[in-house]
């Protein structure tokens, strides 16, 4: 080998490392979590703060959650790895300007009983599309998913707004005050089945409250009628579950 072409050899070798150390210099580990999930668990990061919500038939407890660096509050993407788990773990929502920066995890445990899981989120800089950051209704079309029927809605609301949950899909009707924000709502399973079910509200946060204007039945098509009431003007956030049984009586 002649002594150029060691030399090119070695300096195509620097410049590549002088573009990758950088990047992997800017990534960061931004927490870890273990828990044990029955259902479904989400993970919500917003600066140097996050909160974990669970849902499921048997109460588990937050888990063990350790911040070690904070969610920048510009554009970044955010990845995660799991140790541990049987489910799926996906970044249902990544940070932009039009959430405020903020981060969402969902953990989904599709099988029997309570699983533990260890997961570590990361993130690295660069521009989000609205595709990989947004998206409307998701649903695992299987109707063995849990005991537990679910659906997870989340949302910015000025005054009334009424939901309407009917099998896979949720409906939006504004009522009073402007149109709302930032919604997402994500459907456990087949979703609401067409036979009687007795819901029930778990509010995770909302400065109004949420309530069940009408259970679903044969009368309405077993349609599910959630009304959310926001007080106060202006937008307020809103994150709440509703939940059902799914063994049958």
């Amino acid at each position: 080998m002649s002594t150029r072409l060691s030399i090119r050899r070695a300096w195509a070798g620097f410049a590549l490392a002088m573009v990758a150390t950088p990047l992997a210099a800017q990534q960061r580990v931004l927490l870890d979590w273990s828990g044990r999930v029955d259902s479904v668990a989400r993970i919500t990061i917003q600066g140097g703060g996050a909160r974990v919500s669970l849902v499921g038939a048997q109460a588990n407890g937050a888990g063990n959650l350790r911040v070690r660096s904070e969610l920048p509050h510009r554009d970044g993407h955010v990845t995660v790895q799991v140790a541990e788990g049987r489910g799926d773990v996906v970044v249902v929502e990544q940070p932009t300007s039009e959430n405020d920066y903020t981060a969402v995890l969902r953990i989904r445990d599709r099988s029997g009983g309570i699983d533990i899981y260890r997961i570590t989120a990361l993130w690295a800089p660069g521009v989000v599309n609205s595709e990989e950051s947004y998206g409307e209704i998701e649903h695992a079309g299987r109707a063995d998913v849990r005991n537990v029927g679910l659906l997870h809605w989340s949302g910015d609301v000025d005054r009334t707004l009424v939901v309407r949950w009917r099998g896979d899909r949720a409906m939006l009707q504004t009522v009073s005050g402007d149109d709302p924000r930032n919604v997402r709502a994500d459907v456990s399973g087949i979703g609401l089945p067409a036979r009687d079910v007795t819901l029930r509200i778990i509010q995770r946060q909302g400065r109004g409250n949420v309530v069940i204007e009408q259970q679903p039945s044969s009368g309405n098509n077993y349609t599910a009628v959630i009304r959310i009431n926001d007080p106060e003007g202006g937008y307020g956030h809103y994150e709440f579950d509703v939940v059902f049984d799914r063994r049958e009586p």
